[in-house]
């Protein structure tokens, strides 16, 4: 009881709360805990009754506040410090058998001679023959930095006739936050996949290696935000020095005024930027203010609405709370922040799924939506929360595509181009020895995607009499695609995807293209 009175007095004392009742609930609920634990008929878990008080009190309030176990925290901060435990090695499997797809120049993996098609027995005497699911290889692989580790291997060099133990040790392998940087026709093209603390590092040297370039495509599609400082400093590459980006405000947090620091590199040329349902946060901060001063165009669907700042504060058993402080603002003041109602988070990501997936339904908000002016040249966005683009690209509904996505889903797809990768991988390196060579050359055969079909079949998923005929075209970009990942990573894949079956792209080339389009899009008079 006296470490609640403590703790009332210390938020009485700071302005935090007032009054009694605050005092009163607050040993209302310690003796609660002291009864729970005195009287009730069989032993408690404390731990855990806690946790899922503090998991349960959360859900009542706005969907983003969480609470992340010590184990949750680390799996968290990995994405974000930009690097992890481990080997440098990427893993496919062909019958149930696993193989090396790739390894990362410098890792262990690649300094022990382990190379494409190379064939994983066992890691650390478990067998890695059909029983082990990708969650259960990620946690036997990464590890603290130094910590040992054996491989039992098959080499393909060697038609894999015998088997070879080999001890690793586990090092710092960085996690790209480019999935993509290349330029065709002169228009250069980065897609970033979050915001972590390596992102501008990793965005300015992509930028540098495109070359001249006559335009630019930033892809923030399915990027779900990440550092508030990486957003801050990516829209401030394409903006003047000290212009604001977004500001935020809240009930115990001031408002704040977040600036670009540096002289942007590329605050004149044209600009598109992509975004999608899936593009949260920082994502939004980025697309937002760009909107807002008219320095790009934003092409693709309304992202996300994401727009609550959560402060993380450290529990001393290694847990952490992220409380929801604050909100963001674009530039002219939208709140990116899709409105919720409390407690009730199944229905507001619901919301997300019907604006997705009911073009009448997305209408009739933005017929309500709030209305503000940009900064420059006038235009008029929306608000009431999320960034809706300049040139809206919907869904296809003309196509029925349910039976090629289920396969796509369930990873049929990948297993089928990591068996042609394994098997065929001389011949397909002497043939197609670049990205775009195989983008202009390979073809999916009939007997491919008749393939992927009966794969299916075999795992149990159910063929969609009325979806067979389009499906069968995706799925031979779905497999493209796949492939090309694992011959050239998931630089290959985007490259593929862009080329062959993702119109946004191509709508932000053409648009960069045809000067007059781009700057009736801007409110630019011609």
């Amino acid at each position: 009881m006296a470490v609640v009175a403590a703790v009332a007095t210390t938020l009485l004392s700071v302005g935090v709360v007032s009054g009694q009742s605050f005092q009163k609930d607050l040993e209302k609920f310690g003796s609660f805990y002291y009864y729970l634990n005195s009287l009730y008929v069989d032993q408690l878990d404390n731990s855990t009754l806690v946790e899922e008080a503090i998991r349960s009190t959360l859900a009542t309030l706005d969907p983003h506040s969480a609470y992340l176990t010590a184990d949750e925290l680390k799996k968290d901060l990995e994405v974000f410090e930009g690097s992890f435990g481990g080997i440098g090695v990427s893993f496919g499997t062909v019958g149930g058998e696993l193989y090396v797809i790739s390894t990362i120049d410098g890792s262990p993996a690649a300094e022990a001679g382990l190379a494409e098609g190379d064939k994983i027995v066992a890691i650390d005497g478990n067998k890695a023959v059909g029983s082990l699911e990708p969650d259960s290889l990620t946690t036997l692989v990464r590890g603290k930095v130094g910590a040992p580790i054996t491989l039992t291997v098959s080499k393909r060099s060697e038609d894999y006739s015998k088997e070879h133990s080999i001890e690793l040790s586990r090092a710092e392998i960085p996690i790209s936050t480019i999935d993509a940087a290349y330029t065709l026709y002169n228009i250069g093209y980065i897609k970033v996949n979050r915001f972590a603390e390596n992102t501008m590092a990793e965005f300015r040297k992509a930028f540098d290696s495109l070359g001249p370039i006559e335009g630019f495509i930033l892809d923030l599609r399915g990027n779900g935000g990440g550092l508030l400082k990486a957003g801050i400093d990516l829209a401030g590459f394409f903006l003047p020095r000290n212009t604001l980006i977004t500001s935020t405000s809240g009930r115990t947090e001031q408002t704040y005024n977040h600036y670009s620091k540096t002289k942007g590199k590329y605050t004149t040329g044209p600009l598109v930027v992509l975004i999608d349902d899936y593009s949260a946060s920082a994502s939004e901060l980025v697309a937002g203010a760009l909107q807002d001063y008219d320095r790009a165009v934003i092409v693709g669907r309304q992202s996300f609405g994401k727009g609550l700042v959560q402060k993380q504060v450290m529990m001393d058993d290694g847990s952490a709370l992220r409380i929801t402080t604050s909100h963001y603002y674009t530039p002219s003041g939208r709140c990116i922040q899709r409105p919720f109602e409390k407690g009730h988070s199944a229905e507001y990501y619901f919301d997300h799924a019907k604006r997705m997936t009911d073009k009448r339904y997305r209408d009739s908000l933005a017929v309500v939506a709030p209305k503000y002016k940009t900064l420059r040249n006038g235009r008029t966005v929306l608000g009431g929360g999320g960034i809706t683009p300049d040139v809206y690209i919907d869904h296809d509904t003309t196509k029925n595509y349910t039976y090629a996505n289920m396969l796509n889903q369930q990873m049929i797809t990948t297993r089928l181009a990591h068996e042609l990768f394994v098997e065929g991988l001389e011949e397909l390196r002497s043939a197609y020895p670049t990205v775009e060579s195989f983008i202009e050359g390979y073809n999916v055969s009939t007997e491919l995607i008749d393939k992927a079909i009966a794969m299916g079949t075999e795992a149990g998923i159910e063929q969609v009499e009325e979806s067979m005929a389009d499906s069968r075209e995706l799925l031979g970009h779905y497999i493209k695609g796949a492939l090309a990942s694992a011959l050239w990573g998931v630089e290959g894949y985007i490259r593929t995807a862009n080329n062959h079956f993702e119109p946004t792209y191509g709508q932000a080339m053409s648009i960069i293209a045809d000067k007059a389009r781009y700057n009736a899009l801007l409110g630019i008079e011609n």
